[in-house]
C-alpha cells in the first residue's frame, strides 16, 4: 500500500514537472537555413534566409501574421481616408533594442530612407507614391499619397518596410553591413560569417510574454543533404527548404514533423526580344506542349499541383476556374500554333537553369523532354546559382526556369512580373516584355477603389496575359519546413507568404 501511494505521488509529481516544463519559457533553437544572407539591410530583399532572420529582429507598422492576414504591429491602429490619399497611424508603446522608444520620427525616417532618390530599397517604387510623411505628435504618423494606391498597406507589411531608429539611420543608414537595431522579439547578438548568426531574446518586446525562447542560432547549410541530415541527427531543430525528395522520410520519422504549404510556383520566362519567342503564338505553343505532371513527378517527387493558367491563387482578384485551366496539355494544339508562327518543324533554343539546385535542374530536364515531342530541340545551360543570376540579369538566355511567389496578399503582386519597360524595376525586364494594354490595366488596378470594378480590371488583365503569355506557369509547388517534434508554435504561413514564416519565431517554444 505504501509503495502504491509513493508511486502515485511520484507519478503526480512527474506529471506536474512535465506540465511545468511544457509551459516554461526559455531554451535555444538551432535553425538550419538554406543560405547565408549577403546583407541584413532592412530595406533590401536579399532572399528568404535574410528575411527569416530579419523577421526575428524587426517589425513594421503592420506585418503579415501566422494566418497570412495583416497584423497591426508597431501601429496600434490606422485609418484610411475615403479618397485613399491619407493614411493615419497611431503608434503603440514599443522600444527598440537600444532602449529608445519607437516614435513617429523613427517611422518618418524609415519611410523616407526607402523612398529617397537614389535609394536601393527593394520597394522604393511602390512606397514612392507617398508624397509626404507628417508627424503631428510622437505617436501619430500621417502619410499623404500623390494618388490612390490600393495595395499600399500590403507593401508596408513586408519585411523590407521595417521601422528602425532615426538615430541609427543617421549613423549607419548607408552601411549594408551595419549591426541591425530593430523593435522585434529578438536582438542581434553575433554573426560568425560562413557558419551561423545568433539572436537573443529582447526583454523589452511590446508583446507581453513573448518571445518564449532565450536565443536562436541560424546555422547556414548551402548543401540540402547536409541540412536534412542535421535535422535528422538533432544538430538543428528546424530547417527551411526541405528538399522534395526528403519530405516523405521526414513525415515518416517519429521524431520529426513536416510543415508544408502550397504557394510558390515554377515557371518558364521567355526572352521576347528575338524570334522565335517574340511571337506570342510560340509562347502559347510551349504552354500547351508541356505535360505538367511530368515536371511534378520528375523534379518534385509528386509534391505539387499543375498550373494551366496564371499563378493566381483561388480567392485572389483575377482568379477564375475556367481561366485557371486555359492551357491544358495539348500537343496537337502546340504543333498547330508553331506552324502558324512559321515553325512547322520546330527550332533550337537555349534553356537557362542551374545545376546547383536539383529541382531547377530536374525541371529543365523535364521541359527539354516535353518540348522535344513538338520538334523543339532544347540545349540546357546549367551554371551555378550566381552564374544563373548573372545571365538572367543580362538577358543571356532564350528561356529560363524560375521558382518564385507573389510578394503580397493582393493582386498587385502581378505588377512585379508583367509591367513592361522602365516600370519593371526589380526583375529588370531582361525578358524585354512590354505590353501597353497590360501596363494600363495594372495601373488601373492600383488606383481603383471599388472592389467590384477592381475585380473586373484583373479579369481583363488575365485575358490579355493569357493571350500574350510572357511566362509559362508550370505548377504550384509544396514548400516545407522540417521540425523536430519538441518544437511548437512555429508556423508555415499559407500560400505566397510562406517565405515570411520567420515572423512566427516569436511564438516558437521548445518542450
Amino acid at each position: 500500500m505504501k509503495k502504491r501511494l509513493l508511486g502515485a505521488l511520484f507519478a503526480l509529481a512527474s506529471s506536474f514537472v512535465a506540465h511545468q516544463a511544457l509551459a516554461a519559457d526559455g531554451g535555444t533553437i538551432y535553425f538550419g537555413l538554406s543560405g547565408e544572407p549577403s546583407t541584413l539591410d532592412s530595406t533590401i530583399n536579399a532572399g528568404t534566409p535574410a528575411r527569416t532572420i530579419r523577421l526575428a529582429i524587426h517589425r513594421g507598422l503592420v506585418n503579415y501574421g501566422p494566418d497570412g492576414k495583416l497584423s497591426q504591429e508597431l501601429a496600434e491602429t490606422y485609418d484610411v481616408s475615403a479618397d485613399a490619399l491619407t493614411y493615419t497611424f497611431k503608434l503603440r508603446d514599443a522600444k527598440f533594442h537600444d532602449g529608445s522608444p519607437v516614435t513617429a520620427e523613427d517611422v518618418k525616417a524609415s519611410i523616407e530612407r526607402i523612398t529617397a532618390e537614389g535609394s536601393k530599397a527593394t520597394y522604393r517604387s511602390e512606397l514612392g507614391v507617398i508624397k509626404s510623411v507628417e508627424t503631428p505628435d510622437a505617436k501619430t504618423v500621417k502619410l499623404t499619397l500623390a494618388k490612390p494606391f490600393v495595395p499600399l498597406i500590403h507593401y508596408l507589411a513586408l519585411p523590407e518596410s521595417a521601422i528602425v531608429p532615426a538615430a541609427w539611420i543617421k549613423e549607419h543608414g548607408t552601411d549594408p553591413n551595419a549591426t541591425p537595431v530593430g523593435a522585434g522579439p529578438f536582438k542581434f547578438a553575433n554573426w560568425e560569417r560562413g557558419r551561423e548568426l545568433t539572436v537573443e531574446k529582447f526583454d523589452g518586446y511590446y508583446k507581453q510574454g513573448k518571445p518564449h525562447l532565450d536565443d536562436v542560432h541560424y546555422v547556414f547549410y548551402g548543401d540540402e543533404n547536409t541540412r536534412v541530415n542535421a535535422l535528422k541527427s538533432g544538430d538543428v531543430d528546424i530547417i527551411d527548404y526541405v528538399p522534395w525528395k526528403d519530405a516523405a522520410s521526414i513525415e515518416a520519422d517519429s521524431e520529426l514533423q513536416l510543415a508544408s504549404t502550397t504557394g510558390p510556383f515554377m515557371m518558364l520566362q521567355f526572352n521576347t526580344k528575338f524570334e522565335p519567342f517574340s511571337k506570342s503564338e510560340v509562347r502559347q505553343a510551349i504552354s500547351y506542349a508541356i505535360d505538367r505532371a511530368a515536371i511534378i513527378n520528375t523534379a518534385f517527387n509528386g509534391r505539387g499541383t499543375p498550373l494551366f493558367g496564371i499563378a493566381i491563387p483561388e480567392g485572389y482578384m483575377g482568379y477564375s476556374k475556367e481561366k485557371a485551366n486555359y492551357f491544358s496539355h495539348n500537343v496537337e494544339k502546340a504543333k498547330e500554333l508553331l506552324a502558324k508562327a512559321g515553325y512547322p518543324n520546330g527550332f533550337e533554343a537555349r534553356l537557362l537553369a542551374t545545376a546547383q539546385y536539383g529541382f531547377h535542374n530536374n525541371t529543365a530536364i523535364a521541359v527539354q523532354a516535353e518540348l522535344a515531342k513538338v520538334g523543339i530541340k532544347v540545349n540546357l545551360d546549367l551554371p551555378d546559382w550566381s552564374g544563373r543570376i548573372a545571365k538572367n540579369n543580362a538577358g543571356d538566355y532564350d528561356l529560363l526556369v524560375a521558382g518564385t511567389a507573389g510578394d503580397i496578399a493582393d493582386a498587385d503582386w502581378l505588377s512585379n512580373f508583367y509591367y513592361g519597360g522602365e516600370q519593371l524595376v526589380r526583375l529588370n525586364n531582361s525578358a524585354h516584355f512590354n505590353d501597353a494594354v497590360i501596363n494600363d490595366l495594372l495601373d488601373q488596378g492600383r488606383v481603383t477603389l471599388d472592389a467590384g470594378e477592381r475585380e473586373k480590371i484583373y479579369g481583363q488583365f488575365v485575358d490579355r496575359a493569357l493571350e500574350q503569355s510572357p511566362f509559362v506557369h508550370l505548377m504550384w509547388r509544396d514548400q516545407s519546413f522540417g521540425l523536430r517534434k519538441h518544437v511548437k508554435g512555429f508556423t508555415n504561413i499559407p500560400g505566397f507568404l510562406t517565405f515570411q514564416s520567420g515572423i512566427t519565431i516569436e511564438n516558437t517554444e521548445v518542450q
